[in-house]
């Protein structure tokens, strides 16, 4: 009788599925609530079978193995994953903190909205999360990310019990780009709230009379939607650098754990 699949094809599938697993749950993308969880398992699965076939996957012979060698082998492929994803979601953090800050200065942090797919958000950072996905997909990133994740199996082995401390320590070191580049990202906005409540603050001083904090909320408001309106194409300009960025870094880091 003819096997189907060898114990070998078997455990190497498994890795490969783990490592796609780890990587996917903190993809941006697929593992929100935008996309259904039989269809992300299932994408999961036709994107294992495809590494599978394209990818010059190295397989051994599995004649005597242990099962510590099974589980460290388990550990290092969610380790590698996970920490290719997390460059991935560094970057929808960026937007999501940048729109937090200028949510702040426009006085819209209370006006939160449920949504089924994002959570608990604000309408500015609703804004800037589809912006996100708007730019990942036309700037044509997310094949890069792809690709990069198809050639990991081929500089990463799988049966290979090795991580690289330097890529590790690359990945937790690109983390603080999400503070830097959210507010190098929200500042020309911030600028402009801040002068406005600085005008605030002087027509207060100078004309008690003038209930500010009536008339400031809207202007706040209306000042801000404004700003968004005129930057919004140097806001898509400075998107479009986040993404050629990263792509650099996810390579990198690819690299890294080749080492």
């Amino acid at each position: 009788m003819t096997q189907l699949i060898t114990v070998s094809e078997a455990i190497t599938f498994g890795l490969v599925l783990t490592r796609l697993v780890a990587f996917f749950s903190a993809f941006p993308v697929i593992n929100s609530n935008f996309v259904p969880l039989n269809v992300r398992l299932m994408l999961v699965i036709a994107m294992s079978f495809f590494v599978m076939k394209f990818a010059n996957i190295e397989m051994i012979e599995i004649k005597d193995f242990s099962v510590s060698w099974m589980f460290l082998l388990v550990i290092k492929e969610l380790l590698i994953g996970f920490f290719l994803g997390v460059l991935t979601h560094i970057i929808v953090g960026i937007f999501s903190y940048a729109s937090e800050v200028i949510s702040y200065f426009m006085g819209l942090t209370l006006a939160n909205l449920f949504d089924p797919t994002f959570g608990q958000i604000s309408v500015i950072d609703r804004f800037f999360i589809l912006l996100f996905y708007l730019m990942f997909f036309l700037s044509g990133v997310y094949i890069v990310f792809f690709a990069g994740l198809v050639k990991s199996f081929e500089i990463i082995p799988l049966f290979e019990l090795k991580i690289s401390n330097n890529a590790v320590l690359y990945v937790l070191e690109k983390t603080s780009l999400l503070f830097l580049l959210a507010l190098k990202m929200a500042f020309p906005f911030l600028l402009v709230l801040l002068m406005l409540n600085v005008a605030l603050a002087l027509i207060n001083r100078l004309i008690p009379q003038v209930n500010v904090f009536i008339v400031g909320l809207p202007m706040q408001i209306f000042i801000g939607l404004l700003s968004l309106a005129i930057g919004a194409s140097a806001l898509v300009m400075f998107s479009k650098g986040i993404m050629n960025l990263f792509v650099e870094n996810y390579i990198s880091a690819i690299k890294l754990f080749g080492k």
